[in-house]
């Protein structure tokens, strides 16, 4: 059975994302692990003068914390249960430490194969788009990290867009998402972002075709307008994309293609679910 980990602070964001890891592990008949975790308190030993009593706050914070976690898993659950979604075999988790920490821990511990974490992209720069716990996992694992935006509703997957420069390190990461696309039967589109001279792009479209036979695989050929990033955005919102995966080659990239928009008051890309995956086996620069 597969294995999906759910890192959550119990926010709006995170409880909407919940329902969209609980769909897909149905899905992908998968089992997932919901993950909270915390931070003790750093006091000084001469705390209010008492430091006999710093036991006693580390104590009392950790209870808090722990009937915190105890009543929103029991409010996450009946959230399964309301959704119909109460066959997912689910395991509750409750960790101290860092987010990162605790995720690269279970990773290795239960063999993780994915991570699905709840974003808010109000805001126009990388940190909150993501957001820090998930920009800081994206940054430290070499697993999938799936961002869904509060904004973004479980539908199904019907359309899923990778967007590639066809080098040979992508293809790792293609064969992740043709993996995950299966038990959709859905085509994967490659998506190219074509300028003048780029006459390689058959060959590499061919060499791709051939080492991924027995596939669904598409490909698309974009006219180059203005940016790459805005030629991007513009077909996600002329065409249905339910997952849109990306390379984490690079920072820019992703910031630009999240930031860049066919006009000031719109951003295609808020509704849409983002796989970020690993160039080859380097963990990369992002």
């Amino acid at each position: 059975m597969r294995k999906i980990l759910f890192p959550t602070d119990f926010s709006e964001a995170a409880d909407n994302a919940f329902l969209y890891a609980l769909n897909l592990a149905k899905e992908l008949d998968a089992e997932l692990f919901i993950l909270h975790t915390y931070m003790q308190p750093v006091l000084s030993a001469t705390h209010a003068g008492q430091p006999e009593l710093i036991p006693e706050v580390y104590e009392n914070y950790e209870l808090q914390q722990f009937e915190n976690f105890t009543k929103h898993s029991a409010e996450l659950r009946k959230l399964a249960a309301e959704s119909n979604l109460h066959s997912v075999p689910l395991t509750f988790l409750f960790e101290e430490g860092t987010v990162v920490y605790n995720v690269e821990r279970l990773i290795q511990k239960e063999n993780i194969q994915l991570v699905v974490m709840g974003t808010n992209r109000d805001q126009g720069v990388i940190e909150k788009i993501f957001g820090s716990n998930t920009l800081g996992v994206i940054r430290g694992i070499k697993i999938p990290v799936l961002s869904v935006p509060k904004e973004a509703s479980f539908r199904g997957i019907t359309e899923i867009l990778f967007t590639t420069l066809f080098r040979e390190k992508d293809e790792i990461a293609l064969k992740a998402i043709l993996e995950l696309a299966k038990p959709f039967q859905v085509n994967v589109k490659c998506a190219y972002v074509q300028k003048e001279g780029d006459v390689h792009i058959i060959n590499a479209i061919e060499r791709w075709r051939r080492s991924s036979e027995g596939h669904n695989l598409e490909f698309v050929i974009l006219d180059f307008d203005q940016s790459i990033e805005h030629s991007i955005n513009k077909y996600i919102e002329q065409n249905r994309v339910d997952l849109l995966c990306v390379v984490k080659r690079n920072r820019n990239f992703l910031e630009r293609i999240f930031t860049s928009s066919i006009s000031n008051r719109l951003r295609i890309h808020t509704n849409t679910a983002t796989l970020v995956l690993q160039e080859g086996d380097d963990r990369g620069t992002f």
